[in-house]
């Protein structure tokens, strides 16, 4: 199931792309029918899969390679379910969101969801190989979108794109190829158990740090967290509004991902001695994309620096497991954990749903300033009580997504490591002002006359967004379901921290 997931875009892709007279609608057909079908199975699997003592399920593996220890290896456990779900419920909202695109719509399309096969591919992968593969597909398609349907300062903001990317991807498989060539396999759930029994420093020898810092610059960058996140703000203005959706919903989501798949389950006693200095870079990311949101003009910008400061987060809870210490409140890192899974979950629903409205406002006005509008809730109220729910969430409003994967987060790194999220308790008020004052500011005073007549959401809006809302108060009320999914690979992992 989880290759057909996986193939269908890129089938869809194909289609898209060789379609006799590549008539742009088809395209644009093609991408929506495999993103709807890919959902689909997505939703079958997650009705399917067992919370508590399911393990790693759906697995498929065959031998691609077997002279270098590569095998064709999938599954789904608690650590990528809601990440797949994620993307499958993504996938569409991102093509709904490229609905008007009129220009090149032949390559548009096709690119789109051969992103989405990357994404699938690489939240299920369980040989680093096979990982790899998927993690690089899905840097190639959004530097050609970007580079060729992005904002005026698309060509810079692409380059800087992909040299960062590449950068941190170099990195990663040169420390994964001396691993391999010290344990003789590829597999992380094989890996995982030799650094659970204590083995893997052994068998690494002196190499053991430095592949460790090899692979943390990979998703250091990818994350990203500070310094390598001056990628970040480029990218997702400059890129047009699905992949704005794209890259914060779901490619910062594949870097966070990696710490919880190859960091802390491979690394646990480099992860532990680095601890403290990943805690004060996570704190800085927090702090930093909170305090230059509430700079900003530009409303895709705002949103840019509130999602790496949420993205910030969920490192916060990861990377407080490492800094447990004798006299602490051990207990707290089961909640800081299972608050970071979530908060990724909470935080794509968020930033999806905030990245297609701001789209659809500046198709209709031809502007995402905030100095630009005003009163909009006179004549848009259905926009304005979306945009208010979402904008709610992403603040930590009790019963939303953003309150329930928050809370647990802040409960448990605060037991862990109280100095750091004291440090970081400054960003939650930031937060609630710069996106209360984006609010105030867009939706409330005097309406500009110029904006009196803009039409409100439409169906296919609704549609679109609305599936979003339902999922982030579904969190919100009943977070306990959500954070059984993760429960069982939690404590497996956490037998190395305790």
């Amino acid at each position: 199931m989880i290759t057909a997931i996986t193939l269908i875009p890129l089938i869809a892709a194909l289609g898209a792309f060789l379609q006799p007279g590549r008539d742009g609608r088809l395209a644009r057909a093609w991408a929506l029918g495999g993103s709807l079908a890919s959902l689909a199975l997505t939703l079958k699997l997650a009705w399917s899969f067992i919370t508590v003592g399911g393990g790693v399920q759906f697995v498929e593996r065959h031998e691609w390679i077997p002279s270098l220890g590569i095998q064709y290896f999938v599954g789904v456990d608690g650590l990528n379910f809601l990440l797949l779900l994620l993307a499958a419920i993504i996938a569409p909202v991102s093509v709904l969101a490229s609905w008007d695109v009129q220009d090149k719509k032949s390559i548009y399309f096709p690119l789109l969801s051969l992103e989405f096969t990357g994404l699938f591919g690489a939240f299920t992968a369980l040989n680093f190989y096979h990982w790899f593969l998927y993690f690089e597909l899905s840097l190639v398609p959004v530097f050609f979108l970007i580079k060729f349907f992005g904002g005026e300062r698309r060509d810079e903001a692409a380059m800087k794109f992909f040299l960062f990317t590449v950068l941190g991807s170099v990195a990663m498989l040169l420390g994964f190829q001396l691993l391999y060539l010290k344990t003789g396999t590829f597999d992380f759930l094989a890996l995982a158990g030799l650094a659970s029994t204590g083995n893997l420093p052994a068998m690494v020898g002196p190499l053991y740090g430095w592949i460790f810092l090899a692979v943390l610059l990979g998703l250091w960058v990818k994350t990203p967290l500070v310094p390598f996140h001056i990628w970040q703000p480029e990218a997702y203005t400059q890129a047009p509004t699905a992949v704005s959706i794209l890259l914060s919903a779901l490619l910062s989501k594949l870097g966070v991902y990696g710490f919880l798949r190859l960091i802390l389950p491979i690394f646990p006693e480099a992860f532990k001695a680095h601890s403290v200095f990943l805690l004060t870079i996570t704190a800085a990311t927090i702090l930093l994309g909170a305090f230059a949101a509430m700079r900003q003009n530009d409303l895709k910008k705002l949103l840019t620096y509130s999602s790496l400061n949420h993205v910030g987060y969920c490192l916060l809870g990861i990377c407080a497991v490492g800094a447990t210490r004798t006299g602490l409140n051990v207990d707290a890192q089961t909640p800081a954990l299972q608050g970071a899974i979530l908060q990724m979950f909470s935080h794509g629903l968020t930033v999806a749903g905030l990245f297609y409205l701001v789209g659809r406002l500046e198709a209709r006005t031809g502007s995402r300033y905030l100095t630009d509008f005003g009163g909009l809730r006179a004549v848009t109220p259905r926009f304005a009580t979306l945009f208010t729910i979402l904008t709610f969430s992403s603040i930590g409003l009790p019963f939303l997504a953003g309150f329930a994967s928050e809370f647990p987060i802040f409960y448990g790194s605060y037991g862990l490591a109280p100095v750091f999220t004291l440090a970081a308790i400054p960003a939650l008020l930031t937060t609630a002002i710069f996106l209360l004052t984006m609010l105030q500011r867009v939706f409330t005073g005097p309406l500009v006359e110029k904006w009196k007549s803009i039409p409100d959401l439409s169906l296919v809006e609704w549609i679109t967004a609305g599936p979003l809302i339902v999922l982030i108060v579904w969190v919100g009320v009943t977070p306990g379901y959500w954070l059984r999914a993760s429960s069982e690979v939690v404590d497996y992992i956490l037998k190395n921290y305790r």
